[in-house]
């Protein structure tokens, strides 16, 4: 499918923009290097740009082709286990980009380290080790952060699509379509940073794919942070394994939570303005 191909090329300039970004920024001083990064390094603003939109494309191509797949139930041709490998690329995505917002070190991605760091911990048996494995102590810089961001999570999306499109690198013009609407958007629509510290009384958001979660553990315990993705990933998941009425009332699931997502997403944006 050429919405998959185009996909994977986003993943590529976001990994490779990633990778000529890496020097400029430092675990200790996360929001400064980003800063000189922007203001004195030439086209820094520009290289930032497109490894940010180009990591949002692939987030977005990747949620657009798993609703063209089940739209078109061709999720019948993949076996189970890369089906379900399949559906695990949308949070592993999300993880990765989640690094990447957390290492800008401005007041937002401090108060998101916060609260991914109580969702981490609130895991059962596994919840502490898993936050300190993640994020590192309260206190500790973004090494961890870091690693997982470039490594981890980065890793495991590159494996997951590329066996999901049966090939450890996109074709050559998928990859030259998406570098050149990656730069095109970065001279465009610059990335800004946020202050250091929030104004006070002010309603810092997190990172744009995850306000709807945000806007839910506003009101819901702070387990739901992991609970609503793994209920939204396990009806997901079992549509490839049941037909008819069942299938629909899955499909249906995962709407109504799309749309309650969608509401707290809007509900949040309107509380900040």
């Amino acid at each position: 499918m050429i919405l998959g191909r185009l996909t994977y090329g986003l993943l590529v300039v976001a990994v490779l923009s990633g990778l000529a970004l890496a020097p400029f920024w430092s675990a200790a001083r996360p929001l400064e290097s980003l800063e000189t990064l922007n203001g004195a390094t030439p086209w820094g603003f520009w290289l930032r740009g497109v490894h940010a939109l180009s990591s949002w494309g692939f987030l977005l191509g990747t949620l657009a082709h798993l609703v063209e797949v089940l739209w078109k139930k061709t999720d019948g041709r993949l076996s189970p286990g890369v089906w379900w490998r399949s559906v695990a690329l949308l949070p592993v995505s999300i993880l990765a980009l989640l690094g990447g917002f957390l290492m800008r070190g401005d007041a937002e991605a401090q108060a998101a380290l916060a609260v991914w760091r109580e969702v981490s911990a609130s895991i059962p048996v596994v919840g502490r080790a898993l936050a300190a494995l993640l994020v590192g102590v309260p206190g500790s810089d973004l090494a961890p952060v870091a690693l997982h961001h470039a490594g981890t999570f980065t890793l495991l999306a590159w494996l997951l699509t590329a066996e999901h499109g049966k090939t450890l690198a996109p074709d050559l013009r998928s990859t030259v379509l998406a570098a050149l609407g990656s730069f095109a958007a970065a001279g465009l629509f610059p990335v800004s940073l946020g202050p250091a510290i929030a104004p006070a009384g002010a309603l810092l958001l997190g990172p744009w794919y995850l306000l709807g979660l945000q806007g839910a553990l506003l009101h819901l315990p702070v387990a739901a942070g992991w609970l609503l993705p793994l209920l939204l990933l396990a009806a997901v998941g079992l549509v490839r394994h049941v037909d008819g009425r069942l299938r629909t009332t899955l499909l249906a699931v995962a709407a109504a939570w799309s749309a309650g997502y969608l509401a707290f997403t809007v509900r949040l944006l309107l509380a900040a303005r």
